[in-house]
């Protein structure tokens, strides 16, 4: 491979691999008109001036409570709801309700969700969740996980979950978020920083590879010429 071929391979590897990042929109909740104090929590609707259920161009469910990273449960004393995976605010099902949901057309990257906290004592919230990509009434595909216990009676980190795969899916109008609650009353999760991609602009799991495929048999051509 001479030099100008190598190079060329390397600027479409870098484009193939920046692609999906450069259609990203992340919903952090830190950039709200106006967030609850940080020691408090509020329906999204109630964070603009408009009380729109609008947000970084995806409508939310009115059950979306936005909360702050110093907001406890019980008062003063008791433990920290949840905690957020950047920035000071984070979202849960404020009524700890399940099959929320996120109306775009817009890619669903992934997001990160964690357990919260309720009491102190022993597990709290819920313990899974279940993403749905839906085109209407119509399922087309879910990514179930587990939500990790591993501080008890303390709210947990958030973990990541990917939900790249839902590229496959075809035309994507919204998402569920279903839950698995604990017990009676115990099905909150909280959840941060969702990573939305323009759907046209994402290119289809395996489409880079097949991209790179085709450099690499053309860059081979080119060296068996004579």
């Amino acid at each position: 491979m001479n030099k100008l071929a190598f190079q060329q391979l390397i600027a479409c590897c870098a484009f193939i691999s920046a692609a999906p990042a450069m259609a990203g929109v992340i919903a952090t909740f830190d950039d709200l008109q106006f967030p609850p104090a940080l020691d408090s929590a509020t329906g999204i609707q109630w964070t603009n001036s408009t009380s729109s259920l609008e947000y970084k161009g995806v409508i939310w469910d009115n059950r979306f409570g936005v909360v702050g990273d110093e907001y406890r449960v019980g008062g003063p004393a008791g433990p920290l709801f949840g905690i957020p995976h950047s920035g000071h605010y984070f979202v849960s099902n404020a009524s700890g309700d399940s099959g929320l949901t996120i109306t775009t057309n817009k890619l669903l990257t992934g997001a990160w969700f964690g357990r919260n906290q309720y009491y102190g004592f022993g597990e709290g919230g819920a313990d899974q969740v279940t993403i749905v990509a839906l085109n209407g009434a119509t399922e087309l595909g879910s990514v179930v996980f587990d939500l990790p216990e591993s501080h008890p009676g303390l709210p947990e980190p958030l973990s990541f979950v990917d939900t790249s795969i839902f590229a496959t899916l075809g035309a994507i109008t919204s998402y569920r978020i279903d839950r698995r609650e604990l017990g009676q009353l115990n099905g909150n999760w909280v959840a941060d920083d969702f990573t939305f991609a323009d759907a046209a602009q994402v290119p289809l799991p395996g489409s880079a590879f097949l991209m790179l495929g085709g450099l690499l048999a053309f860059v081979a051509a080119r060296r068996q010429r004579p």
